[in-house]
């Protein structure tokens, strides 16, 4: 028994936020089926900031160790940043861990040099997307590309969600093709759930349907795009409304936006209902007729997979993985306005995810298990 113990793999998640985003559920995922079906031949324990705490709790409720980084957060500091870099060394020495996963451009940075300062041997990089590089042009896109080019060296595994993210590393001279690999996301599977909570709680006949979109109110996601598509829609039909689950955990600037525009157009907001971040999400979207992706950037958004899960077909400008995932994307504002028109009349679309949170698990734990079983000393 002891000696079994002894042989384990120990393997450490870091992720900036603790809220229940993408990239904390990705996280969530990886944790909860590497300790489900590899348990007894690794270890592995979860590193984040502060945050709202949603991935804290649940990853207590299926008994993983969660260890705060009290200065993690997600704007730059260089006060704090330099705070958690030995915050994180501190963390990585003393759980000796063999396998570092980073999961933000931040955390690749900083957890990326703490755990090649400890010579860990095995230091994982999953890419959720390149918002924090497509955002900007000129010299600040290229500082960020330079920031990941050096933040490549402290990583052995350079994960990407699909094809398209793998060539812009590529595009970007972003590591070397040797540490590259494509890990699509999945999601845990769940029972079937009975549609009508959201129709009950917002009082929605049955004969009006609901497009939504479930995210955070941030400026990748651009809700002012949800609502201005939703004009043009409601110029031709009325029997839709336009629901939007998340409310603003980054900031309050969308969220005035948002206000602001409701007011702007007052003859149809009573079309539209903008709820709070809910644990109870996915339930509600059961009920939605179409989920309508308004996106400037994405990765590979769990929100689709759980669409496509719940049956919902899809409507998303052209981002990240999701044309490979669905097959058929906006490539204009004008062209997203006629696929959820034509959505809306004839939902027979249907889509298949032939990746599986089986095959998710398994390509991580194939990866953590391939490295070099290396102890942890400080140099």
């Amino acid at each position: 028994m002891n000696a079994s113990k002894t042989t384990k793999k120990r393997c450490l998640e870091i992720v900036t936020r603790s809220d229940w985003a993408g990239a904390q559920k990705v996280v969530y995922t990886i944790t909860r089926g590497i300790k489900e079906k590899y348990g007894n031949e690794m270890d592995i324990e979860v590193a984040c900031g502060n945050g709202t705490g949603v991935l804290i709790s649940e990853l207590e409720k299926i008994g993983v160790r969660v260890h705060v980084v009290p200065d993690l957060i997600r704007e730059l500091s260089l006060g704090r940043d330099l705070r958690t870099y030995f915050q994180i060394k501190k963390i990585i020495k003393e759980g000796q861990f063999d396998v570092v996963h980073l999961h933000s451009s931040k955390v690749r940075i900083l957890g990326g040099m703490a755990a090649r300062k400890l010579k860990v041997k095995d230091i994982v990089y999953t890419v959720h997307g390149w918002w924090h590089i497509e955002q900007y042009t000129g010299l600040k896109r290229n500082i960020f590309i330079l920031a990941e080019r050096i933040g490549a060296r402290y990583s052995d595994k350079l994960v990407f969600l699909c094809k398209r993210d793998m060539q812009k590393a590529k595009n970007w001279k972003i590591g070397k093709e040797t540490q590259y690999a494509i890990i699509p996301n999945a999601i845990i599977p769940e029972s079937a759930i009975k549609k009508g909570s959201l129709r009950r709680e917002l009082g929605i006949k049955d004969d009006v349907k609901i497009v939504g979109n479930m995210a955070r109110l941030d400026p990748p996601k651009n809700p002012v795009r949800f609502l201005e598509t939703a004009k043009i829609v409601l110029n031709r039909m009325s029997n839709v409304v336009f629901v939007w689950i998340g409310g603003s955990t980054v900031e309050d600037k969308l969220g005035n936006q948002v206000e602001e525009w409701l007011e702007k157009n007052s003859q149809i907001a009573d079309k539209f209902y903008f709820l709070p971040f809910r644990k109870d999400a996915t339930e509600l979207m059961a009920d939605f007729d179409v989920f309508l992706l308004t996106s400037d950037s994405e990765g590979m958004p769990l929100v689709i997979l759980e669409a496509v899960e719940h049956g919902v077909p899809v409507v998303s400008t052209d981002v990240g993985c999701v044309e490979e995932m669905i097959g058929i994307v906006a490539k204009s504002d004008e062209e997203l306005v006629e696929m959820l028109s034509r959505t809306l009349h004839d939902q027979n679309r249907e889509f298949h995810v032939n990746w599986t949170y089986d095959d998710f698990v398994s390509a991580y734990y194939k990866i953590y298990k391939a490295s070099n079983k290396g102890v942890a000393k400080d140099s």
